[in-house]
């Protein structure tokens, strides 16, 4: 009987220890793409707050999604599944520039037409305002200069000028 028991431990203490050893023995990882895997991380915001570009930052939260995207693309999954893996779980705060379209069309046009629009409303007060003026300014002092000048006494001399030399 103790033959018996031994026989039957000496497989199951054998077929323990090989699992114990495959266990710790990292499995063949898949290699995954580096370039599209930092295009990934450079097109997601880290979501504990700090607000930084997910490959920029080194918080745990960072680590954790760095790893869903590496884990994702070991499966073979493309960008725009992981993308939208994300954008389903955070939302579309979660993308470092979000997707042009519907309001975000105006929250990124608004500011240029407002800069523009401001320009253009800048020029057309200080032509009002400034130039106008200046040339209002101008107009009138010609026209007080027109009425201080006596013309009659320079053409007198005029007269006698040209008497001397015709």
């Amino acid at each position: 009987m103790i033959m018996k028991l031994n026989s039957i431990k000496f497989p199951l203490v054998l077929i323990l220890t090989a699992l114990f050893i495959l266990s710790s023995v990292p499995v063949l990882a898949v290699e995954v793409d580096k370039n599209l895997q930092k295009e990934i991380e450079d097109s997601l915001v880290c979501q504990d707050g700090c607000g930084m570009i997910l490959a920029a930052c080194e918080n745990q939260t960072a680590e954790y999604m760095r790893k869903i995207v590496v884990d994702r693309l070991a499966k073979g999954q493309t960008k725009d599944e992981i993308m939208g893996y994300f954008v389903d779980i955070y939302g579309v705060k979660v993308l470092a520039a979000p997707p042009a379209e519907g309001f975000n069309i105006t929250a990124w046009v608004t500011p240029f037409v407002a800069l523009i629009l401001g320009g253009v409303l800048v020029y057309l007060v200080l032509d009002k305002w400034v130039f106008q003026a200046r040339l209002e300014r101008m107009d009138q002092e010609d026209e007080q200069n027109k009425k201080e000048i006596d013309l009659s006494e320079y053409e007198d001399k005029l007269d006698t000028e040209l008497k001397k030399y015709l």
